[in-house]
């Protein structure tokens, strides 16, 4: 095709822009139905067993979940360190027949000794005054609060409260430790709970092509030419003569010869003609990420998480 007849335009409406968009976008939308397809069989093979025909009816039975089994020991009741001297209770007889202290009212909080014991005042007697003014009396009964350690049985002095001179009588026990108590369990989790279920996602594709025509006209003259030369020089002499005793005859000759020789030639080639280079590149970007989980999968798995029980091992 000569040159000026070239349309690099006409060349460019020849390439085919349908099959090479359309193609990268195709294998985007069929990578995406294939990894959706993966995470279905993802979740069927991994998370349930398969599903049962009946060899009779042909009637099919879904597929359970599959759960995987641990078994622990769980704390049922904490140790509990050992106590001596603990308030054991209080001879609230001793203080209704015989009421200790003055100025206590019920509700007043009291400290026994110094062993962190606490008891709380529930009945006390009540002393009028000044004709109808009530005052706190002695206290009658008291409520244990804490029960402190390091007592002996006998009677602690009460500070604390609205009155004085208080002395409650008590009872005390020693408390022996108890070592912690555990149950054996065993929990069921469903697999699909424990694992990443795969929802990958093609969110990006970018698709860049580039088109390089370069087109040129092209003309080569080469001219040749050569000289060669030479010449020869040949001289030649001669001679002859003959005697006798009157007379002498001779002759003499002397030739030259000379040769030149010339070669010469010239050569002339010319080429010409046209010359397209045409370059295509095509880049195609495509950016996967993990998808958020469907809904529905988000109530399945919720479902199958409040069906996580911890129940004790029957041997």
């Amino acid at each position: 095709m000569p040159l000026s007849n070239y349309d690099p335009g006409q060349e460019l409406s020849s390439i085919n822009f349908a099959g090479m968009i359309g193609g990268p976008l195709t294998a985007a939308v069929d990578a995406q139905t294939q990894a959706a397809l993966a995470t279905v069989d993802f979740i069927k093979s991994v998370g349930f067993t398969p599903d049962v025909e009946d060899d009779t009816t042909g009637e099919i039975t879904p597929g359970s979940p599959v759960y995987v089994t641990f078994k622990y020991p769980k704390l049922v009741a904490p140790y509990v360190p050992g106590v001596e001297g603990r308030v054991k209770e209080v001879d609230n007889t001793t203080l209704t027949n015989t009421p200790s202290g003055t100025g206590y009212v019920v509700g007043d909080l009291l400290t026994l000794g110094t062993g962190g014991a606490t008891v709380k005042v529930t009945e006390a007697t009540q002393i009028v005054t000044s004709g109808s003014t009530t005052t706190g009396g002695g206290i009658k009964k008291v409520q244990i609060v804490e029960k402190g350690s390091g007592y002996v049985a006998g009677s602690e002095t009460a500070t604390g409260g609205s009155g004085t001179g208080a002395s409650i009588p008590i009872k005390v026990e020693d408390v022996a430790p108890k070592p912690a108590q555990f149950e054996q369990m065993q929990l069921e989790i469903p697999i699909l709970t424990m694992l990443p279920i795969p929802y990958l996602r093609i969110d990006f594709v970018e698709i860049d092509f580039n088109a390089k025509i370069t087109s040129m006209e092209y003309r080569d003259l080469t001219s040749k030419f050569s000289f060669s030369g030479g010449f020869s020089l040949t001289n030649q002499t001669s001679g002859s003569g003959s005697f006798s005793a009157k007379k002498i005859n001779g002759s003499f000759s002397n030739t030259t010869t000379v040769e030149l020789k010339v070669n010469s030639s010239y050569q002339q080639s010319n080429k010409e003609g046209h010359k397209i280079d045409k370059t295509y590149q095509l880049g195609v970007k495509v950016r996967a990420s993990q998808d958020e989980m469907p809904g529905g999968m988000e109530k399945i798995l919720g479902i199958l998480e409040d069906a996580i029980v911890a129940q004790p091992v029957i041997e």
